[in-house]
């Protein structure tokens, strides 16, 4: 009974993490424009002398946020404000 109990717990557990992220786009990117984001994000980090460690964690952060709230053609239209946002989202200051 304790088994059941267990399994009905983790089934529904799993939906509840899926239901969380039925509104994510990050399914819309593939490796290849994630790669190409992330090398231009890398240059803008390297142009402000940011640390490579630090410069890569916030380019993981500001992908992640992008990629769950836009599709590759939407980020590509954002607004100035609504990057500065993703980006403040992860703690990076202008």
């Amino acid at each position: 009974m304790k088994k059941i109990k267990f399994l009905m717990l983790s089934i529904g557990f799993l939906f509840v993490i899926a239901a969380c992220n039925d509104n994510s786009k990050s399914d819309t990117w593939s490796k290849e424009q994630e790669a190409k984001w992330k090398k231009g994000c890398m240059q803008l980090m390297q142009e402000n002398n940011i640390p490579n460690g630090e410069a890569e964690s916030t380019c993981d952060c500001i992908f992640k946020k992008t990629s769950e709230k836009y599709t590759p053609e939407e980020a590509a239209k954002i607004t100035e404000e609504e990057e500065e946002k993703l980006w403040q989202a992860c703690d990076y200051q202008f």
